[in-house]
């Protein structure tokens, strides 16, 4: 498990933070192999001083674009090291300029030799990946540079709020709502030719749902207006299965997270009931589902391994999933 991964854009700030801690921890250990007592997070001060010569605090925090504090933090470091000396200015005796040691100096042909095998290493990492980081790290840097990100969250939050959806367990007057969303999707997408009679599921819900003690819960806007539902049927005291998961198209991803929330509730319900396994089957043409499955904990299985009262749709290619509980 990897829950930093998982959170996904919710935890973006700790992802990027943990790569670069674990690239620079990787650089330091190449430099103290080297012999050089050198480290990775000094690498931009040192290479500003080592091509324009000394700078003042102020200068450095501009041409670096971080914090003033960030500037004084790895000075101070660097000059206990003995990698840089802080003077005061001549032109003004509060400011302090930074320039290099003559250790600094000599140890500069070494690590200049380094920076090639460095750069030509990440070019070679970005060059295998199907995305290349550094056209994203700067599409995402000058969309910090050029947004206030904390009046865009409070525009989000609000935004959210405005567009709240309300999850309760189906209603029989939902029933039509219900019917024209699945098979618009199912159809209108997907092309599965399908109709309300030839799924058991969906043709009379409050028969299939409420009468045997199953569960349906429905998505409402705010003008109760259907846009999501999501299926728990119970097969055995062990075993139930995922039923009619399906969210309006213009509801789907952010700012909702609707499908998520869904799949919460449904296994919440899950492990209430003490279920151990959750099955579905999902048609083959919906690639998004099978991410968001697989996303989830979902498993590949076969036709097989499902139990006998478990009732396959016909004439449509499917995958099968188990959850493990």
């Amino acid at each position: 498990m990897d829950l930093i991964s998982d959170l996904g854009a919710l935890a973006l700030g700790s992802r990027l933070k943990r790569l670069s801690d674990r690239m620079m921890k990787s650089v330091s250990e190449i430099y103290r192999n080297s012999g050089v007592d050198f480290e990775s997070k000094w690498f931009p001060l040192f290479y500003l001083l080592s091509k324009e010569g000394e700078k003042g605090i102020m200068e450095i925090a501009e041409i670096l674009n971080i914090s003033h504090p960030g500037v004084i933090q790895i000075a101070k470091e660097m000059e206990k090291e003995g990698w840089i000396v802080s003077e005061k200015s001549g032109r003004d005796a509060r400011k302090r300029h930074l320039k290099l040691t003559e250790r600094a100096w000599d140890a500069l042909p070494q690590l200049e030799e380094m920076w090639v095998s460095f750069r030509a290493n990440n070019e070679k990492i970005i060059k295998g990946s199907q995305q290349n980081i550094l056209l994203a790290l700067e599409e995402f840097e000058h969309f910090m540079d050029n947004n206030d990100f904390k009046k865009q969250y409070y525009e989000t939050f609000e935004e959210i709020k405005e567009n709240s959806i309300e999850i309760k367990l189906f209603e029989e007057k939902y029933q039509q709502q219900v019917e024209d969303m699945v098979l618009s999707i199912q159809n209108g997408e997907f092309n599965l030719g399908l109709t309300a009679q030839r799924q058991p599921d969906l043709h009379n819900l409050k028969a299939f749902y409420n009468d045997k003690g199953n569960w349906l819960w429905v998505a409402l806007n705010k003008s109760d207006e259907l846009v999501g539902t999501i299926g728990l049927e119970r097969l055995n005291d062990k075993q139930s299965v995922l039923r009619k998961m399906f969210i309006k198209k213009e509801y789907r991803g952010k700012p909702f997270g609707l499908a998520q929330k869904l799949f919460e509730i449904l296994v919440k319900e899950a492990k209430h009931q003490e279920f151990k396994e959750i099955l579905l089957d999902t048609p083959l043409v919906t690639h998004a589902a099978h991410r968001f499955y697989e996303r989830n904990g979902f498993e590949l299985i076969t036709n097989n391994l499902v139990p006998d009262n478990y009732i396959l749709p016909k004439g449509i290619m499917l995958k099968i999933y188990r959850l493990s509980l």
